[in-house]
């Protein structure tokens, strides 16, 4: 049956607005099973209490390490500026020109070089004994984040398989329903119906290669694509037939395409015979053509 242009443009606007509307549908249903929460599993394993505690700790500690810097720049000074008093103090002391205000230097450069030192070990425990608290949390976070997220990874993986079912589900029963009708009545509506159905198969396939795997999926997916095309264009379109014909019609070597004239028995590059007598004429005919063009057998 033929059918007009009209048609068969509102034939494919069938398809597409009812693929569009079944595409919104597919997605609303993802909204039907309950989704897993990430937050759930924070909460269950204590993670979010532990991540406030981290970030105190993680404060502390950087503040604890800057006062180290300090009370350390501090100790370097102070030890300075003592050994350098203390040296003073001997010379003198050997040259007999030691006097009360040189000692008392000394003395006072030693006792700040002593207090630098005692804050300076001060600084340095609380510091280390305050980063080794948070790597302690570190790596119990780690730990508890690991669980809870192959916790969460299986909810999801189960939520996904829910999801799935449900729209195959809706999507199958269509394309069964749209293949009975195609074998019963072949006409354009029900010819619609199957390529709708059939997209919608094919939406949902590549829907789920790309949830799964996503690019390495839709790489392997391209890559059979391609090679089917291939396929299909050496079949179809390359077929020694079409070739001789494209090339004949374009009066060249149906063997190596090149040019040639009509009154050429052979192809002056390959060596090919371009024609044969007919069987029922005798005529000189181009060869490999089904009917012969002078006397039609």
């Amino acid at each position: 049956m033929e059918y007009s242009r009209i048609e068969k443009i509102l034939a494919s606007l069938f398809v597409v607005f009812l693929l569009l509307a079944s595409i919104n549908f597919l997605r609303e249903l993802e909204n039907v099973p309950q989704r897993p929460n990430y937050e759930y599993y924070q909460e269950k394993y204590g993670i979010k209490a532990l991540l406030e505690n981290q970030s105190r700790l993680m404060e502390l500690d950087r503040k604890l390490f800057e006062m180290y810097q300090k009370a350390e720049s501090n100790l370097t000074e102070a030890e300075r500026v003592y050994l350098f008093k203390r040296e003073e103090y001997r010379v003198a002391l050997e040259s007999g020109n030691a006097t009360e205000e040189l000692k008392e230097e000394y003395l006072k450069a030693k006792e700040d070089y002593e207090k630098a030192y005692f804050q300076y070990l001060g600084a340095k425990s609380a510091y280390e004994e305050t980063h080794k608290k948070l790597e302690e949390l570190n790596s119990e976070l780690q730990g508890l984040m690991q669980k809870a997220n192959e916790e969460y990874r299986r909810a999801y993986n189960v939520y996904r398989l829910k999801v799935l079912i449900l729209k195959l589900l809706f999507a199958v029963p269509i394309f069964i329903a749209s293949l009975l009708l195609l074998r019963r009545y072949k006409n354009i509506y029900t010819s619609s119906l199957i390529a709708y159905s059939s997209l919608l198969l094919i939406y949902l396939l590549l829907s789920a290669i790309w949830s799964t795997v996503q690019l390495i999926g839709l790489s392997l997916f391209g890559a059979f694509a391609t090679l089917l095309a291939l396929y299909y264009l050496r079949r179809e379109y390359l077929k020694p037939e079409r070739v001789y014909k494209r090339r004949t019609a374009q009066n060249k070597c149906y063997n190596c395409g090149f040019p040639i004239k009509d009154d050429y028995l052979y192809c002056p590059n390959c060596g090919a015979k371009l024609k044969e007598k007919c069987e029922h004429c005798g005529a000189l005919r181009p060869i490999h053509l089904r009917f012969c063009p002078y006397c039609g057998q």
